[in-house]
């Protein structure tokens, strides 16, 4: 009996041609309310009835200005508490895309099962995942699809539909990630590439066949 091997490769490109930086366990904070940063302001009377004197002023800061007095009179003034949040951008990316087959026997075929890898995502950023540069190997079909789910590991709850495709038909196809809209609270989510495999009778023993692609990371 001859027997016949087909190692199926799946190359993950895009911004994420590996892990993406190390995990974290969630939000990291950093505070500076320094007036070198944020500015200083000043509010003064000076004596009483027609003769007092109103000052108020502003030295605005090396970065921020997040101070500031306004409508300063004898009676009243109101002071700027003004807080910026900048949140950066933090995407990690870590999983296994590739995939190898070992097929024995004889004549035309199909697998009757459908294998799955499941990747790691957590993020802050909208991101896209699209198939690209996929074709046919030799004597062989694969029926690809891609679907994301909540959390890691999954929930089981699909953020939006499974996109299928077979060989080069697979390329375009794209499954989106909103961050606002579809993440659970800890920003983890599941991006699942399934894989099924048929082959001809042309499918010779004693050799090796290698089907690749990319899926690309956009974010957004």
């Amino acid at each position: 009996m001859n027997f016949k091997k087909i190692a199926i490769t799946l190359a993950f490109g895009g911004f994420a041609v590996a892990a993406m930086g190390q995990g974290l366990a969630g939000r990291v904070f950093t505070y500076d309310g320094t007036n070198g940063t944020n500015g200083l302001v000043t509010y003064q009377i000076n004596g009483d009835g027609a003769g007092a004197n109103v000052f108020s002023g502003y030295i605005a800061g090396s970065v921020y200005g997040q101070n500031g007095v306004v409508n300063a009179s004898t009676s009243n003034a109101g002071f700027l508490a003004q807080t910026l949040i900048n949140v950066s951008t933090y995407v990690y990316i870590s999983g296994n895309f590739g995939g190898v087959y070992t097929v024995t026997g004889f004549g035309t075929g199909a697998d009757t099962n459908s294998y799955t890898s499941n990747v790691e995502v957590r993020t802050n950023r909208n991101l896209s995942f699209t198939a690209t540069g996929f074709y046919a190997p030799n004597n062989a079909s694969i029926a690809y699809g891609l679907s994301l789910y909540q959390d890691f590991p999954s929930n089981g709850v699909p953020i939006g539909p499974t996109i299928t495709g077979t060989d080069g038909g697979f390329n375009g196809s794209t499954v989106n990630l909103n961050v606002v809209n579809s993440l659970p609270v800890d920003g983890k989510a599941t991006l699942q590439l399934s894989r099924k495999l048929s082959v001809t009778q042309n499918a010779i023993g004693g050799q090796t066949y290698t089907a690749a692609g990319y899926i690309q990371v956009g974010v957004n």
